[in-house]
């Protein structure tokens, strides 16, 4: 049995203090992108290793605040009483939309409107005449139908986003519990929207890499990434902020034990989505459809394949099975930052094969991985301009629903 629940006050939820770690942020983010363009540009390849390490970066942060999205989105769908508590920190992954829309209208659509295939093959008019099939994709691979899906993706994103932080703010101040009935009624539509254009950027940004490859299954594949990672930050977050004060006594093992059965969850999922679409390419072995597969499983790309199968699928499978692992902040910790780390793998492995297409002489199949400094300095470059718009979104704010009406549910929350 539990006594009476004590709601915290605003003053003691909310985050103060993150004006200077948000500008160091800003200061690497600028810092890293200005060092990966700057080998960009001495690399001699083009910058097409500049763009595909740019690609990494930006969807391997723009996924994680899409799985946020998500997350906020089903807890309000589901009407879930438990994640109250943490609903405040998904909501603020979700301010580096902006930042991200940006660095994808330069990096990503700039180069295409300038007909420049720095990341996209089919942006060049004489690659797309030597490519028939790429040729009766024109109506949907052109780049002013391209920027206007980008600013579309985008435009439903941070709409979403902000409506249901938004009222939830709000409803801190107003403490108005229709508020969250209007979240909820709005949650399924908003989630019908969200599966749409999450799919659709990922044909966009990933999948047409390589314009003459397709998978039905390739949105389904990366939301399963996107929603893993964002569950791994969120539990990186959560503890932070409760070391820090803010969540102390608020969040407890319980919760941070659901997340873990999540990110157990959701090993499984994409383990499944990444089998099925691998099993059914393989079995109907159709030319045109395997290649794909073909160097990345089989070609000098096979470690990754590998390193994949054991890393992203077996070791966590059995590392988070346990309820201990799930309910000890830092061994949690440890396997959310594997879970990270795994992420940029995968993603890795989804772009950089390509990076070799529309050059002369270039074979994925035969060019192994190319490591560059600019794969790290995208990643950070990219990641502090992340971090600047989430310490932002937070710092000054309650980083708790202080005025949701189930609130008292969730601090009483326990597992069965």
């Amino acid at each position: 049995m539990h006594g009476p629940i004590e709601i915290p006050t605003t003053d003691q939820v909310t985050v103060t203090g993150l004006s200077k770690p948000a500008m160091i942020g800003l200061g690497v983010g600028i810092a890293g992108l200005a060092a990966t363009a700057a080998l960009g540009t001495s690399a001699g390849d083009e910058m097409r290793h500049f763009g595909h390490s740019m690609l990494v970066a930006i969807v391997f942060f723009l996924s994680i605040s899409l799985g946020a999205l998500f997350f906020t989105l089903l807890q309000h769908v589901t009407s879930a009483g438990w994640s109250v508590v943490v609903r405040r920190v998904a909501e603020a992954m979700t301010a580096a939309f902006p930042i991200l829309g940006l660095l994808v209208l330069v990096v990503l659509v700039g180069p295409v409107l300038a007909g420049k295939p720095w990341t996209y093959d089919w942006a060049d008019h004489d690659f797309v005449v030597a490519h028939e099939l790429i040729q009766h994709k024109a109506g949907y691979l052109n780049a002013k139908f391209f920027l206007i899906r980008v600013i579309a993706y985008f435009a439903v994103w941070i709409g979403v986003a902000r409506f249901f932080s938004g009222q939830s703010l709000a409803q801190d101040v107003d403490q108005d519990k229709s508020r969250t009935l209007k979240m909820q009624g709005r949650s399924g539509i908003c989630m019908i929207a969200f599966g749409l254009t999450l799919t659709f950027a990922m044909f966009d940004f990933m999948m047409s890499l390589n314009a003459e490859w397709f998978s039905t299954m390739y949105g389904v594949y990366m939301f399963a990434g996107a929603f893993w990672s964002s569950l791994a930050t969120l539990a990186l977050l959560t503890m932070w902020l409760e070391k820090r004060g803010q969540l102390k006594g608020v969040v407890t093992s319980e919760h941070y034990h659901d997340i873990g059965k999540l990110m157990f969850a959701f090993t499984v999922f994409w383990s499944y989505v990444a089998f099925s679409q691998f099993m059914l390419y393989w079995y109907a072995d159709i030319p045109e459809e395997t290649y794909w597969f073909n160097y990345r499983v089989w070609g000098d790309w096979n470690g990754f394949a590998l390193l994949l199968l054991v890393g992203h699928f077996a070791i966590p499978l059995l590392g988070l099975m346990s309820r201990h692992v799930k309910r000890n902040r830092s061994v949690l910790a440890a396997w959310a930052v594997y879970c990270l780390v795994f992420h940029f793998v995968d993603l890795y492995w989804n772009v950089m094969p390509e990076m070799v297409n529309g050059v002369p002489g270039g074979d994925p199949a035969t060019t192994g991985p190319q490591f560059s400094l600019m794969d790290l300095t995208a990643m950070i470059g990219v990641g502090g301009l992340f971090a600047f718009a989430v310490l932002k979104r937070i710092d000054g704010k309650p980083a708790l629903a202080i005025g949701d009406p189930r609130l008292p549910e969730s601090m009483a929350f326990q597992n069965i």
